[in-house]
This record gives structure tokens, sequence and C-alpha cells, in this order.
């Protein structure tokens, strides 16, 4: 097979295994308003923050910052650090079920799915779909209008975070 073959019928099969395995809105779990998910993911990135400095960053009122992040820690998702050196003065962090909330909402694919069809395969097939994978993902040339993106995923054999 040519590699403009193989580029379509991957293509193909890519589109095929995304609309299998993509997670759908119905799946039952906690759904994060799009506001929310911002606040927990600039956390996660940035790290801990006080409140003025959340109100500067998203551009909103510290009182309706405020209540925000207080809902958020009442539900266990925020947690705040008070300053030992400024009692007055406390960084808002992500909770470990903070954490958790915000890795299920912006996960794409349906893991439970995906391991459920992984279970019907060897640990040999699995494998080698993953070391392929890893392969092609490798072999693709940088985007010409930017630097190469950062890789989701750890190269093989490396231990997960």
């Amino acid at each position: 097979m040519d590699e403009q073959r193989f580029a379509r019928q991957f293509g193909a099969l890519y589109r095929e295994l995304y609309r299998v395995a993509v997670r759908r809105i119905d799946d039952g779990r906690d759904k994060l308003s799009p506001e929310t998910t911002a606040l927990l993911l600039h956390l996660a990135q940035a790290g801990p923050m006080t409140l003025s400095d959340m109100a500067q960053h998203f551009g909103r009122a510290l009182s309706t910052l405020s209540a925000k992040v207080a809902a958020l820690e009442a539900q266990g998702w925020l947690a705040r650090q008070i300053d030992p050196a400024d009692a007055r003065r406390a960084e808002i962090w992500l909770s470990a079920a903070g954490r958790q909330m915000l890795d299920e909402a912006i996960e794409v694919l349906d893991t439970p799915r995906l391991a459920t069809a992984a279970a019907t395969l060897d640990a040999a097939q699995r494998d080698l779909l993953l070391q392929a994978m890893q392969h092609l993902i490798q072999a693709m040339p940088p985007p010409s209008s930017a630097a190469r993106p950062v890789p989701l995923v750890p190269p093989l054999g490396d231990p997960e975070p």
C-alpha cells in the first residue's frame, strides 16, 4: 500500500475510532460549567493563587469570584492554604477531588469503554498497537507554522506520573 492510500485509510479509521470511543455527553458524570473548568484548569497549571490574583487574572469582581471559590470549596474541589507569615493571606489550590473532577471534565475519550475493548486483545496486540501509534506520532513532521507540540503521552516504557 502506498503512503497516500495509507494516509486516507488511517484517517478514516481514526475518525471511526474517535466516533466510537468519544465520551458521550450523557455518560452520567458531573458536568462542569466552562467557567468552572477554566478556573480549575488555570489553578492546575499556574499553581496556588490568592483570590485577588485570580480576580485580576479572570477580570472578575472580587466579590463574584469569592462566591464562586466558596461554592467550589464547599464541594471539596478547592482548598485554602493560609500563609503562615500573614494569616490574612490565603492561597487557593485544587484539592485532590478538584483535580480528579478536572481530569474527568477534560477527558475526551471514554476510557472505560476503551479498556473493555482492549480486554479483547492480548497483551502483545495491545503493545504492538501502542508502539505503532508511538512510531507514527514520532514520524510526524512538525507543524509548519508552530513549534512541535508537547506530547500528550509519555514515551513507551516510561513510568506514568
